[in-house]
């Protein structure tokens, strides 16, 4: 992994309680990896890229003409689809 760093952050009591909860159903083997994991999941292994604006727009504009059709997900759905992911993507680490 290379070197680290200690951080210390403050978070809202909500949701260090939703990544202690995540390291005791062992979806994580501990906060660090959880933060670790929810990073990677937003940078990527090689850091951000930012897609340019135009894309951005375009995405925003498919989204809302969904959602005007009636093409949404239920919030459950999608929060175990994130899960699922983060899942795969242990999985996929600890290989």
């Amino acid at each position: 992994m290379g070197t680290t760093e200690r951080l210390v952050v403050d978070l809202p009591s909500h949701l260090v309680a939703g990544l202690r909860e995540s390291v005791r159903s062992g979806a994580f083997a501990s906060e660090s990896e959880g933060i670790e994991a929810l990073l990677r999941t937003w940078y990527g292994d090689e850091g951000l890229v930012e897609p340019p604006i135009d894309v951005l727009r375009a995405l925003v504009a498919e989204g809302i003409a969904d959602a005007d059709a009636g093409r949404v997900q239920d919030a459950d759905e999608v929060h175990a689809e994130l899960l699922a992911r983060i899942e795969a993507i242990n999985a996929k680490k600890a290989k």
